[in-house]
């Protein structure tokens, strides 16, 4: 249905100029990449990793982000020490991350545990697997599921579930796929879910594992790229995976990718907004994702935050056919467009502004605006749709 907007005097095409993608304050540290990240409560926690472009420098400093101020706190240095490419998740309150390449080249098999209120790392029960680096994980229920990963005899397709309560390890079923490493892991409405990485090649494959059931279930691949040391989350109900490289020739991806479970399809969203790389490292607080550092040969400290619901609402506009007019315009302006019912209405407001900056009007969005322009000078004036008080569409009119 249409709706009549008597709102700016612009529009003959819909200007989206914003994504889902917002940056953010750069990572605390050093630049780096293989680093382990995991949310707990309203903050994100990102750290170790390593330098190799001529020396091969490792970090065991971790740093704890803020989202409600944007602004990093370097916090107590991991108690395993020097490392990178270790798994790492987070359960009631406290991050674990284990396993890992640590200094002399050597691969790890320990576990730690991180309790923001004190501060401390407290190492717990070996994972009882092979040591190993570039191992994922995911948590279901109150579980903990570890697997994948470079041992020193080749790569791996083990699993193994932990739980925090009882810090105890068990035998959990293989990913039916083949051994792998830097794949990417999330969890999903009770189901956990992992897919791509070096097998010896790139890979596009994806599995879901069904708690239920206890198998693994085979699922549409990722897009039609092979792709390894990709990163990945999950948000409103949906996984994600994006970034990377193809293994063979060292080209590095931007393009994201989101997965419909109950549909078991992939579409293909924007790019990343950063520049392409592989190895970012991301956690997710609420509805929203945040992801950053990683290497395309030059290490990066950059850090995004996608929004899911900026993401839809950018996506879903930039496809809309709207005209806005007259322009010039005297007393009134008129915004017409096929406003759908999946536009999130609930972070939307029409704003107006001079070119000097003040905001001259604002109403939240419900497909229905109307403005008279009567009392404005004449001159040029900008209207925008703003999610979250980021444009998601930008134009100019004039008023005789």
């Amino acid at each position: 249905m249409k709706h009549l907007l008597i709102f700016i005097c612009v529009f003959s095409s819909l200007e989206a100029f914003s994504s889902g993608w917002i940056k953010r304050a750069n990572y605390g540290g050093d630049a780096r990449h293989r680093s382990t990240a995991f949310a707990i409560g309203e903050k994100g926690y990102l750290g170790l990793g390593h330098i190799n472009s001529i020396t091969n420098i490792l970090f065991e400093d971790f740093w704890e982000y803020d989202p409600a101020s944007n602004s990093w706190t370097q916090k107590a240095n991991f108690g395993g020490g020097l490392r990178y490419h270790a798994f790492g998740f987070s359960y009631d309150g406290k991050g674990y991350v284990g396993t890992g390449r640590v200094p002399g080249g050597s691969y790890s098999n320990d576990l730690w545990e991180y309790d923001p209120l004190t501060n401390q790392w407290t190492q717990k029960s070996n994972f009882p697997g092979t040591h190993r680096r570039g191992a994922v994980a995911f948590v279901v229920d109150s579980l903990a599921f570890v697997g994948t990963g470079q041992t020193t005899s080749g790569l791996a397709n083990d699993f193994f579930a932990y739980s925090p309560a009882s810090d105890t390890w068990y035998s959990a079923p293989s990913l039916p796929g083949p051994g792998r490493t830097s794949s990417v892991a999330f969890s999903i409405n009770g189901n956990g879910y992992v897919g791509t990485g070096n097998s010896g090649g790139g890979t596009t494959d994806f599995y879901e594992f069904n708690r239920t059931s206890n198998t693994w279930i085979q699922k549409a691949n990722v897009g039609s790229t092979i792709r390894q040391e990709a990163t990945g989350f999950a948000v409103h109900g949906y996984g994600f995976i994006g970034t990377g490289d193809n293994y063979s020739s060292g080209t590095n991806y931007g393009d994201f990718w989101q997965y419909d479970p109950a549909l078991d399809t992939w579409t293909q969203i924007e790019d990343f907004a950063g520049l392409k790389r592989r190895y970012l490292s991301s956690f997710v607080i609420g509805n929203r994702a945040y992801t950053g550092t990683g290497t395309n040969g030059t290490n990066f400290k950059d850090f995004w935050e996608f929004d899911y619901f900026l993401s839809v609402n950018s996506r879903i506009i930039e496809s809309l056919n709207t005209s806005l007019y007259p322009n010039p315009c005297v007393d009134q302006i008129r915004v017409e467009a096929d406003w759908p019912g999946e536009l999130i209405s609930d972070n939307l407001e029409w704003k107006v502004y001079s070119l000097s900056g003040k905001l001259l009007y604002s109403e939240s969005f419900n497909g229905d605006l109307m403005l008279n322009v009567d009392s404005y000078s004449s001159g040029n004036y900008i209207v925008q749709l703003m999610h979250d008080d980021i444009p998601v569409l930008n134009k100019q009119f004039v008023k005789n």
